[in-house]
């Protein structure tokens, strides 16, 4: 038994069929009647004909007058494309597939004015395509569609039809349908996507089915089923996730069917059955009752094969349409009447199957050769229409490209004309010009000339500022050197000849700047070590060795900074020759300087005993300390001191 290919398309289509909400007749209705007649239109353009065509009778009449409107006064592209689509839908509804094509064709020609109204043409297309069986044009709308899909706005739904997989089964390439479909599932579905897995699932089980490849198809229907069985439900959505699960169970005995197990297909079939009652899809039911005659005819219980084929007769009676049921029931007749003996029926069953089967293929045979000759006629007035767009879109462009010319020629003129008088005007003024810049650069040099002069007097006059500035400093150091010599207390001279190499510090800084050609910076290096060498020379102890690290020598540093650093580098090596060793151990002292990415680096470490380690409160009393974190925070340095083998301090400068 083949199942009717309806389950592949409610496979691919089952979401959007079944989450949007159905519309309301009445409500449309009285939607409707209060819409003006731009807002009529959009309104049945929105909705498909199957869901209004109760209350069609009531609104053609309105809807003829807006057509009637629309083309005798309306230059409304939206507007005509809109009442195409109602058209064509009506058309499609009432199977006049060739008369829907041509609509919208036309229209899709016309009036459709954006990428959307082009998608909504190739959808319902593709669909009246699929519907006269021409799977060959299917395939172009559906290239079609691919090519332009990712241009359209993310906001608009559209419907995608029928998938390449489901074009790809019609024409009986399975192979190709299964492979298409695994692709399909990786490009559109996502990853936590319940819902669209169990689709892929089911439509690769369908397949495989077609194949009569069971134990393929088993696998991935029971993989579509138990995604939705684990999956949570709202109880409105509760009945189609329910018949969603029966049909799956529909296809899945199918393939028991196939492999001879007619027991294991017949609970699956009653519960498809079921829920396709339930939803009112009575394909599907109709389809279950067929499969379940075969299967008790084949398990030999007669009595309930005849039941289920009097259900699936009666349903073809009442609510099922189409030829493909009836030739199909009549062989399942023939095959009940064969098994309960009764030759005759089964006989007469099958010549009924045999005269439709001819006849329908007839049909299908004349419906192709109408079918082509719509297609010429369509094709030729194609022809006809487009060899009449490209008239006129070469004459539109001979049009524009003559404008163009003409453009181009006065533009060349305008410009050939603005040259000549730039030039001429710009002769008479050079001359002028000449003048005026020979008189400014007269004027520029002796400025020039006056300006080094008060530089050369203002560098001279800064550099004696400094040479002063350090004299004075040093008769500072050498009257503290007098008051040392007269005082006895030994605090007070520590106090004084601490402060006698603070002015030092300070003192080597000027010096430093008015030896120098540059008046306003000094070297880094030079002056860190001619710094350490003067202090050494002041504070010199036999008993410790002072080495010296300058690896920056390019850094350059102004007085801001160098007095500062001076003074602080001068209150560490103090504080490290006074308590840092006992006065009978050797020790070590070394300053290092280093360049960084974002600045420089000095360390002054020693040997010694360390810092205490009540340091931190001593160091709120210590005048040195309590200097050496003042200077460090007006640098914007960070300071740190190590406590390990001694104490070194690091102070990290950013320039």
């Amino acid at each position: 038994m083949k199942i009717n290919l309806r389950h592949i398309y409610f496979a691919v289509l089952f979401l959007p069929l079944f989450f949007k909400a159905e519309t309301d007749p009445k409500l449309f209705l009285e939607k409707f009647n209060k819409a003006d007649l731009k807002n009529k239109v959009r309104l049945l353009a929105s909705v498909p004909f199957s869901e209004i065509k109760d209350i069609y009778p009531q609104i053609k009449d309105t809807l003829e007058k807006v057509k009637s409107l629309v083309y005798m006064r309306s230059q409304s592209k939206e507007a005509k494309f809109l009442l195409d689509k109602i058209e064509a839908d009506i058309e499609l509804y009432n199977q006049n597939y060739t008369k829907a094509i041509f609509i919208l064709e036309n229209s899709l020609r016309n009036h459709a004015s954006n990428i959307q109204d082009s998608l909504r043409c190739y959808s319902m297309l593709k669909n009246a395509f699929v519907k006269i069986r021409d799977i060959n044009k299917a395939f172009e709308i559906h290239h079609l569609m691919e090519n332009k899909w990712d241009r359209k706005s993310d906001t608009v739904i559209i419907d995608y039809g029928h998938q390449k997989s489901t074009l790809y089964n019609m024409i009986g390439l399975t192979d190709q349908a299964i492979s298409e479909r695994r692709a399909e599932g990786k490009k559109y579905v996502l990853k936590n996507d319940t819902d669209g897995y169990a689709n892929l699932y089911n439509d690769i089980g369908f397949f495989f089915n077609a194949k009569k490849k069971s134990d393929s198809a088993q696998f991935y229907f029971l993989k579509a089923k138990e995604l939705l069985l684990q999956k949570k439900v709202s109880k409105e959505k509760e009945t189609f996730y329910n018949f969603f699960i029966a049909l799956i169970d529909g296809n899945l005995a199918l393939s028991y069917f196939n492999q001879g197990d007619a027991v294991r297909a017949i609970p699956l079939l009653k519960v498809d059955v079921y829920y396709s009652l339930k939803v009112q899809n009575y394909e599907s039911a109709f389809n279950s009752y067929n499969l379940l005659t075969k299967c008790y005819v084949n398990l030999k219980q007669k009595q309930l094969a005849k039941n289920y084929l009097d259900s699936a007769q009666n349903l073809l009676n009442e609510k099922v349409k189409g030829i493909a049921p009836k030739l199909r029931l009549l062989l399942t007749c023939a095959s009940y009447y064969n098994s309960v003996k009764d030759f005759y029926k089964s006989n007469e069953c099958y010549q009924q199957y045999v005269s439709i089967n001819d006849s329908f293929q007839l049909m299908e045979k004349e419906r192709q050769v109408h079918n082509q000759g719509v297609a010429i006629s369509i094709e030729k007035s194609e022809i006809e229409l487009n060899e009449k767009d490209r008239v006129i879109e070469q004459n539109k462009f001979e049009e524009a490209k003559q404008r163009t010319f003409r453009a181009y020629l006065l533009a060349g003129i305008i410009i050939l004309l603005t040259v000549i008088i730039f030039l001429i005007l710009n002769n008479r003024n050079s001359k002028k010009r000449e003048v005026q810049l020979s008189l400014k650069n007269k004027q520029i040099g002796s400025q020039n000339f006056l300006i080094e002069q008060s530089l050369k007097e203002k560098e001279a006059l800064i550099k004696e500022i400094h040479h002063r500035v350090k004299n004075n400093l040093q008769i500072i150091s050498s009257m503290l050197s007098l008051q040392m010599g007269k005082v006895d207390d030994e605090n007070i001279e520590s106090i004084l000849k601490d402060a006698q190499q603070r002015i030092n510090a300070i003192s080597l800084t000027h010096q430093m700047l008015y030896q120098k050609d540059n008046i306003s910076t000094i070297s880094l290096g030079d002056y860190v070590e001619n710094l350490v060498s003067q202090i050494e020379v002041t504070i010199f102890s036999s008993n410790i060795e002072l080495s010296t690290s300058i690896a920056s020598r390019n850094r350059k540093i102004n007085i801001d900074t160098a007095v500062p650093l001076g003074l602080m580098i001068n209150e560490i090596l103090t504080n490290a020759y006074k308590h840092a060793f006992s006065e009978s151990k050797k020790g070590h002292v070394s300053v290092s300087l280093a360049d960084k990415e974002s600045g420089c680096i000095l360390k002054i470490s020693d040997n010694g005993k360390g810092l205490p380690e009540n340091f931190e409160n001593l160091n709120q009393k210590s005048m040195g300390m309590e200097l050496i974190h003042i200077l460090a925070e007006q640098l914007d340095a960070n300071l740190k001191i190590e406590k390990t083998n001694g104490t070194t301090f690091i102070i990290e400068m950013k320039f």
